[in-house]
Formats: structure tokens, C-alpha cells, sequence
């Protein structure tokens, strides 16, 4: 009988099928344990193989960034964002762009982000610049590798900084403090900024005071803080180890006020009195007329070649009653500054309790049409409408007083804007007084208030009321004049804009900033300038009064508007005309105040916005005192473009060249060849003038020529030249492997003309600055590498390869010594492990 689980062993050490499927059990339990933990060993061992080739992936495009020429690093313009990281991660999307490379299994993603940094002196920090900010020659560089992996993204991020080897210490330092001009308080966050070069500035602490550091050099100092004006040092030279302290500034505050006044011209003589009837109490019956000069010279009424000042009569029309001139004879015929002159028909007399003596008499040949009574002529006739007229030597009107004769409808023939309205005509004892202010009148003053309108600058008193004057009266101060309607009048402030008198003179400068300033006032040939006027709050008002224009002016001025090619105004543009500077306004519009004559008008004067061209506008005439007509607009558009060409030998192109365009020493623009060699260099920076364009080499090149010196006019797009290259860089190329298959983690490769004896030493400035050439690069992803080197040089080149034992590792070596390198040539070397 057979026992199907018996053991039974034969003779040849066999099993029994019970004991085969207990084993095969026992067995694959412990298997399926194995296999589980592996999965565990599995994943570390994933992940850190991700890790180093992602790190030496970094590394690698960091050492070929770093060995490039500085120029040949190209700044991020335009970037992306990967939203897979918290906070996201920003890369250069142009002009670097991304990589994806595959290595050891993984799909990694290399990009790079390479910024303008300078460095804070205050804080000892770095600061990023945007790409399209002046150079600081100082640029960092971030790698980013990517990998997805165990359902998670992850990253390895390096930076390093790249130094412009032409970059000038800063060797020295600005200092000082800004404050408040008007309470002396110290302003802070305040900005201080070198013009010419821009990266170099400090903000104000807490106690207004600023500091940095800043190359050798001769620069303007700006100070500016939100709600204050501008303002600027002159220009000063500072030279190395020099720090120049205590360069304060003093800001006004752009809170603003506003400043009215009326403005008024004194540039003629005027009627002041008008009397057609008074009788003494002898009988006589006098009449006159008083003139009153308020001009600051004097006036000759009756020179040799016939009468400066002529004084006419008009009675009613069809009477037959008029005077066209007077016949006078003169007892004096001068009538100096803010005096009166008095014309009568007797040479004295008592009027209103003042004994009086004329300056010139009516002479016996006015009769006829006038009528004599006993020895005194009567020419003006009472109860009747009239006017008074007084003419210059050529008879142009200066002045004219007409009334009219309400209860008869009778009207003056002649008359300024609206006849003075007089009942019963001129009357026995009546008077015409001119106002000496509006609406009012003053025997201690001049009374010379004249807007042309007869109505509005003429009392008429049925009783006479003022006394007379005449040149015996003396002095006496103008207090208005004719109002300078169109009068142009404006503040040095550099916030209000200028506005015009309106028809009574009277003006109102709005949204002038706090402070003091001098405000002008013009018209014709004529102009007035206060002293400094003003509030030091916010929101001021201040009347300025009467301005009188009285002194010759050589000024007039230029006004327009500027706008982009599309129309829209442009603020902030700086204008030039004849010497003079201004800034448009927010719409655009500009008023510019230049001396008279010819002038050419510029907008964007020496291009204060470089992102677009100077333009100017030949021969504009400006009259003194008067706007030039028509106005001058303007239309900006951007730089113009420089073209050029690099070569090896007149045939092939040179492409990745980088080349700059400098205007007075200073950089504007800068690009890099294509792939044909050509360039152009165009946008913000690149107007007109005069520029010199140098390729930027490696050591070793030469250009034939060095630089091209050119002139770019408006809107030109100028091939500059061509550039030819010789006695470029060689380079050192080959493979690195391990066994037969290549290294794809990466070898540190380096090739000196000195000796390296253990391991590879840091490459900072100082070690690049020394007689030992030293060059460095990282072997790529594929186990390749090229290192390009100065050529005609022997090298001495070493390699570095880091394995793993489990988690310890082991860098190990190799060189190859006298490796010679002609200029343009290739030595491959090729390094195995």
C-alpha cells in the first residue's frame, strides 16, 4: 500500500513532492519580501541618480556660461513661468530659450535665467536691473534643471555671477543729504543717481543721508523723491580712492497754489480830465482838457518838425464845430514820466481852489470854429454830445474820450468800445475824470486806468468834483494802465504752464508749485518780472497785484505740442529753442520762453528720452513779446538703425559677435552677429549723432578695423562697415568616458599654461587677473566637451571625474600636458577612465 506524503529518499538523495512544495513556499515568500524591499532600494537609488545628473547637468551650463566672452552672455529679455513650483519658477523664454535633454533614462529640462545685477554699497546686497537698463557689468546667472519624477516635479537650481573683465573698480564714492527746502526736515527714500550712469545711486535713510560707491569718472548728481521737483548738482570730476561728501540737495515739494494779478500796459499818453465850462468869479469861462503821461519816459509835445501830441474836438455831426487840431502856444513842451500836461484857453486861472497855470494855451487862430469871448477862445460846447481825440506826429489815434446828449439822442462822432453816457451833454461846471483804478478814482495818483472802452474808464460828474494837474503838480505814481489783454504770463516753477491776461488784464497761474518764484509777464515789445512770489504750503493763493509791463524784452515765445507716431501726446519731452529749456505737459503741449531773432526749435533736446529721435525745426522767428506763429508740433519716432558685417577673411561670416554702440564714451545699444555675420543695432538709445560701433572680442581677436565712426541722422537705418576678425581662439575638444561607454554626468575639464598639482582651483577675478591663463569647462550630457582657448599658447589640460561606491565618492584625475593651440585650430584630446 502506497502513502502518497511519505518521505521515501532513494539512493540518490532525491525529494519527496511534499518536501519540493513546502520549499517552493517557504521560498517564494521570501522572494516576494526581496522583491518588495527592492522596489524601496529601487526608488532611493532613482532619486538620487536623478538628483546628481540634474546637478551636474547645472553645472555643466553654468561653467560654458562663465567661460563665454561677457558680451556673449545674453541678457533675459522676455520671460516664462512653470507653474509645477511654489513660488512659480521664472525662465529666459528669449533669447536663451529651454533645453530637454535625456540622460541616464530621465527627461530633464535646462533653462537658465541670466539678469544685469549691481551691487547695494549701503546694504552690501545685490540688486536686479531690468534687461533694458544701462550695463553694471555684473550679471547673474541661474540654472534651473527639471525632472518629473515618483508623480512629483523637482528642481536644481545654481547661480553665479559674470564680471565684465573691462568693468572699473569702484574706486570711489558720493555722500550727502537732502532735505526739505521749505521746513529743513530730512527727506527719506529719497533717490540719488549718477546721469551718466544710472546703476550707480542710493536711497536716503531715515536721516535724509546717502552713499555709493562708483567708478572714476565725471558725473551729474539727481536727486528725486515722489511729490518733489527734480533737481541736479553741477557736474564734477571724481577720481580714484576720492570721496566726495556733504553733495546735499534741497527738494521743493510739488504741492502747488495758485498766484493771480492783473497785468497792465503804460505805453501811451491818456485823456485824464475833460472840462468844457467853468466860470470864474470874474466871469471868465474856462475850458481844458488835462493829459496825463504814464509811461516811464518823458514825451516831447511840440517838437521843431511839428506836434508829437495833437488835440482834436469833435462836436455833433453836421455843426461845422470841429477842431482837427489845436493851434497852442506852449509855456512848456515837455511832459516827463507820471506827469499832466494841461491844455486851457487860459494860461491861468483858479479851478476848485487850486490856482493852476495851463502848459499850453489855445492860440487866437482856432476862431473860427471856435468863438472867442472877450480874449478866451470856447471850442468844447456844453449841452452838447462830443469827443476828445489826441493823435501822434503821423495822426494815429492814441486816445479818445466821446460822450453823447441823452436827452437829445445826439452821439459823439468818435469813441472808444461804449461812449461815456452824459444826460445833458457836457455841462456848465461838469467833468470827465478818468478812473484811476476800475471804479475808482485818487487826485494823489495817476489816474491812467484805459481799456478802451469810455464807458467803463470815465467818471462823468454834472458838478465837477477833482481838481486838475498840469506839469507844476508834480509827480504823481501810475497805479494801473491799460489792462494787456493776450498778455502771456507764466511762473519758473517747472509745474504750472503758461495762460494768457484775459480782457481786463487780470490772470490766474494755477497748480504752481510750493515755493518762490519769479513770475514774467509780457506783451509786444514789453515785459515785466516779480521777485520771488509764492507759498510754502499747500494749496496757497497769492496776488501778485498789478504788473505793469514797462521794460523792453528781447524774450518771446514758442509753444506746440509733441506726439508719438500714433498721435498720442507725449509728456515730459525736453524742448529747446534759442537757449532756452522746457518740458511738455501731460497733454503734450510745451511753452518755451527765447530771445528774439531766428531760432532753431528742438524736441527731445540731446536725446532726454533715447528711445526715440532729437528732431528740430530750423529758422523759427520769435518776436519779443510775442508767440511764434505758427506753433511748432512735433512728431517723434524712434532711433534710427546701425548695420554692419563681421567676417573671418572677407568671404565667411563670423556669427555670435557681440557689438556695441557707444555716443561720448557711453554705451547705447549692443547686439550680436547672426548667423550671416550681420548686425543691427536699433531701439532705446540709438539716436542721433555721432557713434563708434566695436565688435567685442575674445582674447586673442583682433578686428580690421577696430571701430567704425559713424554719424546717425534721423530715422536712418546706416550700414556702418565691415569688420574683419582675425587671430581668434582655438580650442581644445574631445570625449571623456568610463570603460567604453561615455560619461554622462559630467567632467570638470581644465586647460592652463601653468601647472595644477592637486585639485582645480577657484576662477574668480583675482586668478584671472594673474600672468596664468586658466580655462574651464563641463563635459556634456553626450560625453562631450569643447573648450575654447587663446590661440598660439601651449596648455597643460586636466580632467576630474567623480564615481559613486554606494554613498561614498571617489574623484580621480587625468592630464595631457603640451597641448598646443593655434589660433582658429582644434586639438582634440580625448580622456577614459
Amino acid at each position: 500500500m502506497r502513502t502518497a506524503f511519505k518521505k521515501t529518499r532513494s539512493s540518490g538523495g532525491g525529494f519527496t513532492l511534499l518536501e519540493l512544495l513546502l520549499a517552493s513556499a517557504i521560498m517564494s515568500i521570501g522572494i516576494l519580501g526581496m522583491v518588495a524591499s527592492f522596489r524601496y532600494f529601487n526608488v532611493g537609488i532613482q532619486s538620487a541618480k536623478g538628483r546628481s545628473l540634474a546637478n551636474n547637468l547645472a553645472q555643466e551650463r553654468v561653467e560654458y556660461l562663465k567661460n563665454r566672452s561677457y558680451y556673449r552672455v545674453l541678457v533675459t529679455t522676455a520671460t516664462a513661468s512653470d507653474d509645477n513650483f511654489s513660488p512659480a519658477l521664472t525662465y529666459d523664454q528669449a533669447p536663451n530659450g529651454e533645453e530637454d535633454l535625456t540622460v541616464g533614462g530621465i527627461n530633464f529640462k535646462r533653462r537658465v535665467h541670466i539678469r544685469k545685477v549691481s551691487e547695494n554699497p549701503a546694504t552690501g546686497q545685490l540688486e536686479h536691473k531690468s534687461w533694458n537698463d544701462p550695463d553694471t557689468g555684473l550679471k547673474e546667472i541661474s540654472v534651473f534643471v527639471t525632472w518629473f519624477e515618483g508623480g512629483t516635479w523637482k528642481k536644481t537650481e545654481l547661480r553665479n555671477l559674470l564680471e565684465n573683465p573691462d568693468r572699473v573698480n569702484l574706486s570711489a564714492s558720493f555722500a550727502g543729504n537732502i532735505k526739505d527746502a521749505a521746513s529743513s526736515v530730512n527727506i527719506s527714500s529719497a533717490v540719488v543717481r549718477a546721469q551718466e550712469n544710472p546703476s550707480r545711486y542710493d536711497y536716503t535713510d531715515d536721516d535724509g543721508n546717502y552713499y555709493f560707491d562708483i567708478e572714476p569718472g565725471t558725473y551729474t548728481l539727481m536727486a528725486s523723491r515722489e511729490g518733489y521737483f527734480l533737481k541736479t548738482r553741477p557736474t564734477e570730476v571724481i577720481a580714484e580712492g576720492d570721496s566726495l561728501a556733504a553733495r546735499d540737495f534741497l527738494l521743493t515739494r510739488m504741492s502747488s497754489g495758485t498766484i493771480t494779478g492783473t497785468v497792465y500796459k503804460r505805453d501811451h499818453m491818456v485823456v485824464y480830465m475833460v472840462v468844457g465850462s467853468t466860470v470864474m468869479v470874474n466871469g471868465d469861462d474856462i475850458e481844458f482838457v488835462s493829459l496825463y503821461n504814464p509811461t516811464t519816459a518823458a514825451m516831447d509835445v511840440a517838437a521843431a518838425a511839428g506836434n508829437n501830441i495833437k488835440l482834436a474836438y469833435h462836436g455833433e455831426s453836421g455843426l461845422g464845430r470841429d477842431v482837427n487840431e489845436f493851434a497852442l502856444n506852449y509855456i512848456s513842451t515837455y511832459v516827463p514820466a507820471g506827469h499832466y500836461f494841461l491844455i486851457a484857453s487860459s494860461g491861468s486861472f483858479t479851478y476848485k481852489g487850486h490856482a493852476v497855470t495851463a502848459d499850453a494855451v489855445y492860440a487866437p487862430s482856432n476862431s473860427p470854429p471856435c468863438s472867442s469871448v472877450g480874449s478866451l477862445m470856447n471850442c468844447i460846447r456844453t449841452g452838447e454830445a462830443g469827443s476828445v481825440r489826441i493823435r501822434d506826429s503821423s495822426g494815429g489815434v492814441i486816445d479818445t474820450l466821446g460822450w453823447n446828449n441823452s436827452s437829445t439822442g445826439k452821439l459823439p462822432q468818435y469813441y472808444e468800445g461804449t461812449y461815456k453816457t452824459a444826460a445833458n451833454g457836457i455841462e456848465v461846471n461838469g467833468q470827465f475824470f478818468r478812473y484811476t483804478a476800475p471804479g475808482s478814482g485818487s487826485e494823489g495818483a495817476g489816474s491812467c486806468y484805459d481799456t478802451d472802452v469810455n464807458s467803463s474808464n470815465f467818471f462823468y460828474f454834472s458838478s465837477a468834483i477833482f481838481r486838475t494837474m498840469s506839469t507844476a503838480s508834480g509827480y504823481k505814481a501810475p497805479v494801473t494802465g491799460t489792462p494787456a489783454a493776450g498778455a502771456v504770463v507764466f511762473a519758473e516753477d517747472g509745474l504750472s504752464s503758461a495762460v494768457t491776461a484775459n480782457s481786463a488784464g487780470y490772470f490766474n497761474l494755477k497748480s504752481v508749485a510750493t515755493g518762490y518764484w519769479t513770475v514774467y509777464a509780457s506783451s509786444g515789445p514789453l515785459m515785466i518780472s516779480t521777485g520771488p512770489v509764492g507759498g510754502a504750503s499747500a494749496s496757497f493763493s497769492h496776488s501778485v497785484g498789478n504788473l505793469v509791463l514797462s521794460s523792453d524784452t528781447l524774450y518771446g515765445y514758442v509753444t506746440g505740442r509733441v506726439t508719438d507716431v500714433n498721435g498720442v501726446p507725449m509728456p515730459n519731452v525736453r524742448m529747446y529753442a534759442g537757449g532756452a529749456l522746457g518740458y511738455t505737459g501731460a497733454d503734450g503741449r510745451y511753452t518755451i520762453t527765447a530771445p528774439e531773432g531766428s531760432a532753431n526749435v528742438v524736441a527731445n533736446y540731446q536725446t532726454h528720452d533715447p528711445a526715440y529721435i532729437e528732431y528740430s525745426s530750423m529758422g523759427v522767428v520769435i518776436a519779443a513779446g510775442g508767440v511764434a506763429d505758427p506753433p511748432v508740433d512735433f512728431t517723434l519716432m524712434q532711433g534710427g538703425r546701425l548695420t554692419g558685417w563681421v567676417t573671418t577673411n572677407g568671404v565667411d561670416p563670423l556669427p555670435n559677435v557681440p557689438v556695441i554702440a557707444l555716443k561720448n564714451g557711453v554705451e547705447q545699444g549692443n547686439t550680436v552677429t547672426g548667423s550671416d555675420g550681420y548686425f543691427t543695432v536699433w531701439g532705446a538709445g540709438i539716436s542721433t549723432g555721432t557713434y563708434e560701433v566695436i565688435p567685442k572680442l575674445e582674447a586673442g581677436e583682433a578686428s580690421s578695423p577696430s571701430t567704425h565712426t559713424i554719424t546717425l541722422s534721423a530715422g536712418e537705418t546706416l550700414f556702418v562697415g565691415t569688420f574683419t576678425v582675425t587671430g581668434a581662439m582655438g580650442y581644445i575638444e574631445g570625449s571623456v568616458a568610463a570603460g567604453a561607454a561615455p560619461i554622462t554626468t559630467g567632467v570638470l575639464i581644465y586647460a592652463t599654461t601653468g601647472t595644477i598639482t592637486s585639485t582645480p582651483p577657484t576662477l574668480d577675478s583675482s586668478l584671472r587677473s594673474g600672468v596664468v591663463a586658466y580655462y574651464a569647462v563641463s563635459s556634456d550630457a553626450a560625453g562631450s566637451y569643447r573648450l575654447a582657448v587663446r590661440g598660439g599658447y601651449s596648455y597643460n589640460v586636466y580632467a576630474w571625474y567623480t564615481a559613486w561606491s554606494g554613498e561614498t565618492p571617489s574623484t580621480s584625475r587625468l592630464d595631457h600636458s603640451g597641448v598646443a593651440v593655434t589660433p582658429g585650430g582644434t586639438v582634440t584630446r580625448d580622456f577614459s577612465w
